[in-house]
């Protein structure tokens, strides 16, 4: 159902249906269109998702902030509009912005418009009553960090707000032990899809161990009793949510004794060059796209639409129940 209306969030004619009737409806980020692809690539991927969710029954809700208004879903023009202006924003700085859970509130004051990065989404997933969002990886905790503190608000926002994640993992430039130990440290769960092994985004397995859940019903169960618990310890219906991380299908998996060599590297670079905070990201990820000659686009692309795929079967057992 939708939750208390604000006058600063905007549902599409589909989403507001869907959630008024309690038919399946899957968050869907919108940073894939203003800083994940260039123009036209973003919108036709971004298109694609969507497409993925409708496919498999599901409603999707990409979300973005669109003149100072939150998008909770797009109809054509709302991702003509965001596609625009991601266009414009390559010549003119400072027209789009990258939106994270703090940010949010000033852009809304400042009529501003922005893709919502995964903090951001879940907490306006959250406001929405969207359970379930599927993405790319969360971010986490940074390779050098005890010399940077460069933490991702997505742990935070993750630890705050009762929605399931559905990830590749965390994003394969980070550090993957200290950011499961935080999530460990703030009490979400995690979860691997079939699997023991934490997924590395680009790779299907790393070292590190997270505890397996095989069936689709066994996470809309844990995430139940989760808010039950919640619900009797008047907590207002606020707590963690909980991360699935879902491997890269097979056949476009990058083994890590590949990639990550051109990683290390990359973070060296970017150190040297002094690149860092909201702009170290999109710049590692395209130097990891040009010395895997796209590989890594490619993979990026794949993981998503499978986590759409996953993302959406988990949405569609809530409807069930």
């Amino acid at each position: 159902m939708v939750r208390q209306s604000y006058p600063y969030i905007k549902y599409s004619a589909a989403v507001k249906s869907a959630l008024t009737d309690n038919k399946p409806v899957l968050a869907l980020e919108s940073t894939v269109i203003t800083h994940g692809l260039p123009y036209p690539q973003n919108l036709e991927i971004a298109r694609k998702l969507e497409q993925i969710a409708v496919d498999n029954g599901v409603t999707p809700a990409t979300i973005a902030v669109i003149d100072g208004c939150i998008n909770i879903g797009l109809d054509e023009t709302g991702f003509d509009r965001l596609a625009e202006l991601s266009n414009q924003s390559q010549k003119e700085q400072g027209l789009h912005i990258k939106i994270a859970l703090r940010d949010i509130s000033m852009v809304i004051a400042k009529n501003l418009s922005g893709g919502a990065t995964v903090s951001a989404t879940i907490f306006c997933s959250y406001l929405a009553g969207i359970k379930v969002f599927a993405t790319g990886g969360i971010g986490g905790v940074h390779r050098h960090w005890q010399e940077s503190f460069d933490i991702s608000a997505d742990l935070s926002a993750l630890a705050s707000y009762p929605v399931i994640v559905v990830t590749a993992g965390c994003k394969a430039i980070l550090d993957i032990p200290a950011t499961l130990e935080q999530l460990e440290t703030n009490s979400v769960p995690v979860y691997g899809w079939q699997t023991n092994h934490c997924p590395a985004f680009y790779s299907r397995e790393s070292q590190y161990l997270v505890e397996r859940i095989d069936a689709v019903e066994d996470i809309v169960k844990a995430y139940k009793i989760s808010n039950e618990f919640r619900d009797s310890d008047n907590n207002n219906g606020k707590g963690s949510g909980l991360v699935v991380m879902n491997p890269i299908p097979e056949e476009y998996n990058i083994p890590s004794n590949y990639i990550e060599p051109i990683i290390t590297q990359a973070i060296y670079e970017a150190e040297q060059l002094g690149i860092k905070g909201k702009a170290l990201t999109p710049w590692l990820l395209q130097r990891l796209s040009d010395a895997t000659e796209g590989k890594s686009v490619e993979a990026n692309l794949e993981l998503l639409k499978n986590n759409v795929k996953l993302g959406s079967m988990i949405a569609k057992s809530f409807s069930k129940e």
